[in-house]
């Protein structure tokens, strides 16, 4: 059979080798949600497409790998996950507040491919329901500096912090009624020169003389305690409190000791509808990639599934574009393949005693790989070489008969000779990991 070998556009074969880094990437995320007290949920990878038809943008919509299933079912794999989530807060009521999960899965858009872009790619998410509390968006925003932390990528990271409802009000108070053309153009001021934004302004409707301010407005940007101030000047009455709640969130930030990490930005916008206040975004500090992640205050989204609303806080962590980061900051490979033990048999007849090291030591919790098509022993060291392997245990009838093993340092070739009775415990108090 003449088969294409090739992966799918936007799609990876990640072998072992290279899948290890992508683990140890994992693992890290993964640990950062448990320290944080955030517990793991698994939902399902495909759902009904209503669940973005109901209140996502079209640049959702027009991506989903969307198709009827064989019942008639307007089915899709599943784009982002927050709506899921949503779900499945609305279909439990017996939930206790807070409710934090976390979840690393994959997910699928049928979108331009490019560096850290991809049309199925993992993402991983955290959210908390139930609380409005600015100490909770704080947490989620501290949980991803704290990964970035963690990969030694503090410095070259930096965090956009803004508030939605509070960018839409500043732009009313100042007699900008445009204010949903407008938010779509700030969402996009980032990739356009300031021609480009304020043509895209007016023509969305605006006068020259508003886009003008618009363009203003949105340069406010610096650390958050220190753009509190000129926010409170140019923001009306009404949402004074919301200033409050920003000043309140640089507050915390500081206290988890990520606040140099984070700036306000009142351009950051976020695409996505059903975002009711909170939003940030993060950037690679020098600005040549694509946001490493997203995320924000979803209050009314829950609602939309059924007959109440319970507010929400999370954000979706970039895998993909994240590891462009580490490549670029030579930081990449995060961990090769690698074996802890290699028990080597010289011949079949010490076979059986080969395997029985091998069982102990996995019971112990050791990687243990044996020879498994009776190779010679030049073959069998080069194997456990390529694996990356530590130590390499030979089984040979003549150190047998003295109740000896060999042990055979592969970092720097040092040879060992252990007693039969104390190679178990001898390995298993090996510093491995």
């Amino acid at each position: 059979m003449n088969v294409n070998l090739e992966s799918l556009k936007g799609t990876y074969d990640r072998y072992p080798d290279e899948w290890a880094s992508w683990k140890k990437l994992i693992e890290t995320v993964e640990e950062t949600a448990d320290e944080f007290g955030f517990r793991h949920f698994n939902p399902p990878t495909i759902e009904r497409q209503e669940l973005w038809t109901e209140k996502e943008e079209d640049s959702v919509t027009d991506e989903m790998y969307a198709f009827t299933d064989k019942g008639g079912n307007e089915i899709t794999l599943i784009p982002e996950q927050t709506p899921t989530r949503a779900r499945l807060i609305q279909k439990r009521k017996d939930l206790k507040t807070p409710v934090k999960w976390y979840d690393t899965s994959k997910r699928w858009r049928y979108e331009d491919v490019t560096k850290g872009r991809d049309r199925e790619f993992l993402q991983g998410d955290f959210d908390i329901f139930g609380i409005e509390s600015v100490e909770a968006d704080a947490e989620v925003i501290a949980a991803a500096a704290t990964v970035f932390k963690k990969l030694d990528l503090e410095d070259q990271v930096k965090f956009l912090v803004n508030d939605r409802a509070l960018l839409e009000s500043i732009l009313e108070a100042h007699g900008i009624e445009e204010t949903e053309a407008s938010m779509k153009v700030i969402d996009d001021k980032e990739k356009m020169s300031e021609e480009e934004f304020l043509e895209d302004l007016m023509d969305r409707g605006l006068s020259k003389e508003d886009s003008e301010q618009v363009d203003e407005l949105t340069d406010i940007s610096g650390p958050i305690l220190e753009n509190i101030d000129e926010l409170r000047e140019k923001s009306p009455e009404e949402v004074q409190d919301r200033v409050d709640r920003m000043e309140s969130l640089g507050e915390a930030l500081e206290s988890y000791d990520v606040a140099d990490m984070c700036k306000f930005d009142l351009s950051i916008v976020r695409g996505l509808a059903y975002y009711t206040g909170l939003v940030f975004e993060a950037f690679d500090a020098e600005g040549e990639l694509r946001a490493l992640f997203g995320g924000g205050r979803y209050d009314e989204l829950v609602g939309v599934f059924g007959d109440r609303d319970v507010p929400a806080v999370g954000f979706a962590f970039g895998y993909s574009p994240t590891v462009e980061l580490l490549k670029k900051e030579d930081r990449w490979p995060l961990k090769e393949i690698e074996t802890d033990v290699y028990v080597l048999t010289v011949s079949d007849s010490v076979r059986d005693i080969g395997l029985e090291y091998a069982r102990e030591l996995r019971e112990k919790g050791l990687k243990v790989e044996t020879d498994l098509s009776s190779r010679g022993f030049g073959s069998q060291l080069s194997y456990a070489d390529e694996m990356n392997t530590k130590r390499v245990l030979i089984v040979g009838e003549r150190d047998l008969e003295n109740d000896e093993v060999t042990m055979k340092h592969m970092d720097t070739g040092e040879e060992e000779t252990l007693e039969k009775e104390n190679v178990i415990e001898h390995l298993a108090g090996e510093n491995f990991f």
